[in-house]
């Protein structure tokens, strides 16, 4: 039998729980727009690849600065839209 396909999106808290900080702090992050998120209401879902790549690059070696790390994404998501429009 095939395994679900994780959702692209996950909670803020399954977020917070995979980077080992509070829900608190993700929300502050989403809403201070330093962490991508789908609002719909006062109930935010973030990006499972942003937090994924997030991890990977961090167990790579690399200092991962959210803040910085979200302009990036934001940046690269705007680029590839751009792409497919041009």
């Amino acid at each position: 039998m095939n395994e679900p396909t994780a959702h692209p999106l996950m909670t803020i808290h399954a977020a917070a729980l995979a980077l080992g900080c509070s829900d608190m702090t993700i929300r502050r992050k989403v809403e201070a727009r330093a962490f991508p998120a789908v609002k719909i209401g006062s109930k935010a879902l973030v990006p499972r690849a942003f937090v994924e790549r997030l991890i990977a690059d961090a167990l790579a070696g690399r200092t991962v600065v959210v803040e910085e790390y979200a302009a990036a994404w934001a940046a690269e998501a705007t680029a590839m839209r751009e792409e497919r429009h041009a």
